[in-house]
Parts: C-alpha cells; sequence; structure tokens
C-alpha cells in the first residue's frame, strides 16, 4: 500500500526550481474549480488549474438553485425578490448560515444566472422550449423530474418552499434553475453546467493540467501561501502562484477517518455522494497552515434516491410508531431530520391507493391489520393504530394539526397497509458532507482567529458554503460557481 502523501507544507527554501509558474494556481477543476478560473481571468492573469481526477458535478442532477426574479422565474410568471429569496434561505439552510454570504448571494443571483448564461450554461428560458424535460403526469396531475417535482418551463421546487414552515414565512417560489445540454444529446442531463463551464474555461485560455494530484502547500518566510507540490505519475511537480492558490477540491464524504473524527457515526456507513477524490485532502493541506475548518459534522443526507412522489400522501413514523415531521417538506430536509434526531431509523407507511408497483421499492411487511404490522415491525403495541388514527381524522378534514402536511397531500390510509424499512441497516442513507475550510465573501481562507491567510482562498464543498444544517437541491452548484468566481476575481488582484 502506497504512503499517505503529507499535508505538511514545504518551505519555498526547498524548493529549486518552479516547473509551472502561474498569478493564480486553482487546485482541482470541477464546477467551483473552473468557476474560479475563469473570474480569475481578465486576458492579463496567467491561471493554471490543477486536476488528479474529476468532480462529483458530473453526476449529481445539475440544477442550480438561483432566484430574486431570473429571466426563467419571470418567464413564468414568478416574482420573486432578493429579500424573499434570503428569508427561506436563511431558514431552510441554517442555523449557522453565514449572513454575509448569503446576502451578497441573494443579491447578485440575477447577476450570477446571467453571468453562468454568458459562459454558455444551457438554461432553459421560457415556457414553451422545445424539449422541455416532463415526465408523464401522475394520476393527480403532479410531474415529477428527477426526485423534484416539476414547476413548469426550466423550473423545479427543490427546498420545500411549499412546506411548512417556510410557506409561512414568504410566498413559495421555485428556483431550482434547470439546464440544458449545449450539444443538444440530453433534454435535461448531469454534468451539463459543468460541461458549459470546462468549455468557456478552454475558450478563456485557462491551462489545466491533468493527472497531477496536489499534496502539500508551498510558502515563504511571512507565512504566505506561494504555490503547491503535487505529483504526476509518480514524479513532485511544483507550481508557483504568484498571487494565490485557490483551493476548490471538494468536501470529505471518502474519508472514513475524516468522518469518524467529525460526524454522527450513522454517516461512516452511508452510501457516499460524489467523487471518490472528495478525500478531504484539500481540506488537510490548509489546516497544515493554521486554517480553521468550521461545520465539519454537517452533511445532506437522503433516505431513498428520487422515490416516487405519490409516497408523499404517506407517513414517516420512527421506532416507536410516531410520525416526526410533515412528509411533503424537502426530502434532503426528511434525511437529515431522520439521520440526526431519529438516529437513521424510520419506516414510511403507504396503503394500496397510494403505493405504485412501478416503482423499484418494495415493502417489507404488508398487512389489513396495523396491529399485526406492529409486531411484524417491533413497534410498541398500540404505536402504529393510534397515529394512523390521529393522521386519519386530520386528513378527512383536510388537516394535519401535528406537522402541517400541505392538504393536497392528505387523504385517510386504508387497508391493505404496506410498509417500506427504510433505516439505515436494512436502506443506507447517501450523504455527503458540507462542512470546510472557513473563508470570508470574497474567499479568502481565514485562521482561527479570522484572520486572512496569505494567499490562500478556497470555494465550493472544500469551503463551508451556504448549506449548514438544512439543504436545497441546487445550493452546490449556485454556491460553487457564485463564490469560486468571486474568489478568481479576489486571488487575481494579489490581494
Amino acid at each position: 500500500m502506497a504512503a499517505k502523501a503529507s499535508a505538511k507544507p514545504l518551505h519555498e527554501d526547498a524548493v529549486g526550481n518552479w516547473d509551472i509558474e502561474a498569478d493564480v494556481v486553482v487546485v482541482g477543476y470541477s464546477i467551483s474549480g473552473v468557476s474560479a478560473a475563469l473570474g480569475a481571468s481578465d486576458g492579463k492573469t496567467k491561471v493554471v488549474a490543477l486536476e488528479r481526477g474529476g468532480g462529483s458535478e458530473g453526476t449529481c442532477g445539475g440544477i442550480l438553485y438561483l432566484g430574486g426574479g431570473t429571466a426563467m422565474q419571470k418567464a413564468m410568471g414568478h416574482a420573486d425578490s432578493a429579500d424573499d429569496m434570503y428569508t427561506f434561505l436563511q431558514a431552510a439552510l441554517g442555523p449557522g448560515v453565514d449572513e454575509g454570504k448569503l446576502r451578497i448571494y441573494c443579491d447578485r443571483s440575477v447577476d450570477h444566472y446571467n453571468w453562468l448564461v454568458d459562459c454558455g450554461v444551457a438554461l432553459i428560458t421560457g415556457p414553451d422550449t422545445e424539449g422541455t424535460p416532463l415526465a408523464t403526469p401522475d394520476p393527480d396531475g403532479f410531474v415529477q423530474v428527477g426526485a423534484q417535482e416539476y414547476a413548469g418551463g426550466g423550473l423545479v421546487w427543490t427546498g420545500g418552499e411549499q412546506a411548512y414552515p417556510f410557506n409561512q414565512l414568504v410566498n413559495a417560489v421555485p428556483r431550482g434553475h434547470m439546464p440544458r445540454d449545449p450539444e443538444g444529446q440530453e433534454d435535461l442531463f448531469e454534468g451539463a453546467v459543468l460541461k458549459s463551464m470546462l468549455a468557456a474555461g478552454e475558450r478563456s485560455g485557462v491551462e489545466c493540467v491533468y493527472n497531477t494530484g496536489v499534496e502539500r502547500l508551498i510558502v515563504d518566510s511571512s507565512g504566505r501561501v506561494v504555490g503547491v507540490e503535487g505529483r504526476s505519475f509518480g514524479e513532485p511537480v511544483r507550481v508557483r502562484a504568484k498571487r494565490g492558490v485557490i483551493i476548490t477540491t471538494g468536501g470529505f464524504i471518502y474519508n472514513d477517518e475524516m468522518l469518524a473524527e467529525y460526524c454522527t457515526p450513522v454517516l461512516t456507513g452511508a452510501a457516499k455522494l460524489g467523487h471518490g477524490g472528495q478525500d478531504g485532502h484539500g481540506i488537510r493541506m490548509a489546516q497544515m497552515v493554521g486554517a480553521d475548518a468550521i461545520h465539519m459534522d454537517c452533511a445532506d443526507a437522503t433516505l431513498v434516491n428520487t422515490p416516487h412522489i405519490s409516497f408523499i400522501k404517506g407517513i414517516l413514523v420512527n421506532t416507536l410508531g410516531r410520525r416526526y415531521i410533515n412528509e411533503d417538506t424537502y426530502y434532503g430536509r426528511l434525511g437529515t431530520e431522520t439521520v440526526y434526531r431519529q438516529n437513521s431509523e424510520c419506516f414510511l407507511v403507504v396503503d394500496d391507493n397510494i403505493f405504485m408497483e412501478s416503482s423499484w421499492l418494495r415493502p417489507s411487511w404488508a398487512s389489513d391489520s396495523l396491529a399485526e404490522l406492529e409486531t411484524q415491525i417491533g413497534l410498541p403495541v398500540g404505536s402504529l393504530e393510534d397515529t394512523v388514527a390521529y393522521y386519519n381524522r386530520g386528513a378527512a378534514e383536510g388537516r394535519d394539526p401535528l406537522f402541517h402536511k400541505g392538504p393536497r397531500w392528505l387523504q385517510p390510509l386504508e387497508p391493505p397497509y404496506a410498509v417500506l424499512d427504510l433505516r439505515n441497516q436494512s436502506f443506507p442513507i447517501s450523504a455527503f458532507t458540507m462542512g470546510g475550510l472557513r473563508t470570508d465573501v470574497t474567499g479568502h481562507v481565514l485562521d482561527v482567529d479570522g484572520s486572512v491567510i496569505s494567499g490562500l482562498f478556497a470555494a465550493g464543498r472544500a469551503s463551508a458554503g451556504l448549506a449548514v444544517h438544512g439543504y436545497c437541491s441546487g445550493i452546490s452548484l449556485g454556491d460553487g460557481t457564485f463564490f469560486g468566481r468571486l474568489a478568481g476575481q479576489t486571488a487575481a488582484t494579489g490581494d
């Protein structure tokens, strides 16, 4: 087994010759990395990106969480504002959201949408766009795109905006923006944004050196980061950064040691959402020069992959046979609530009117008797009967007095019943980490005292971004592209 690469910094006095010299060096060339490179590229700044593999954005759904009145929102008749977007995200992504970052992200969201379009990201821009990705409506008229409810045009609902408690704060507006393949190969596809941004980086003259994994930072006598040392095909490569190094290497979901150190034990056995390169080494490199890392215990967890939207009409119960959340909320919130407060143990109760045979999910138990299901599952006697009876009384009246599930999802459960075992031991959750390097609004990496580490920047999942204890689909690509671009612009100035 190869020895683990040291993340301890190298002093520049130990560098004989620099193999590559640039103004700005970007470590990791996925969505936040290419955005940082584009932000730094002004025609005068030499930008070199180092990439050892590929990023997770090539495998995600490719949705961008943007708002405040984008062209797509206006085309579909949705009135949105930066203030409403801020209010919703502050509640949905928190507690602990960096208010300065969130404020600038919301205030500049429309500008960022336009910048992405200028970069070539083929965002759907109208209600009648040819090839708009529609699925066949279910019997109740709902259309599902991936795991999201379709909102029309190029928009999907991606954060529980329509559900309690968020619908009590501001008017519900969809902000999940869907991209389209710039080569016209697919209607809606995974990796769309990254493909377009990489092409923009090539047009801008960004030099990308592939098959090169960065192992440590290089510092001068003052502690300023002045370059990086990597390895390519077993040979060391030393790259000088005259103005700054930007770390965009992703999170640490593939590092079980870091997961054990920072996160709930449930995450160690979780299915990993992301790319194998998300091993936390970029975070470790920065910590070795004094960087602070925050929110390292935070993660987004998903119970099941793209369940059919009809399952929202069922109820989630814990090992006590009690409901604990409104089932119509964002599925990431369902997962995170289950992992962190229910120890990743829950069951989904549906009936014959809800369960869809076309689903790839299969029930673990089925019966006409709730009492029999309690025995089969091992729930306290009478718990499920009481829970369903109370739920049914409210559902018959279009109410959910406990958790306020929306009326359109309410219907009494009737025998025969089916129960899906969603406990982690039976159906492992999927998760990715959300903690990372502490940065200021413009991307400078900060030390534990809150002081800037000269010459060092970070963006994307390597940094602690907007999402903390909550998540919305599309916020990673939104956050990564926005703050990646901003970090690149800042690094290019040499400040």
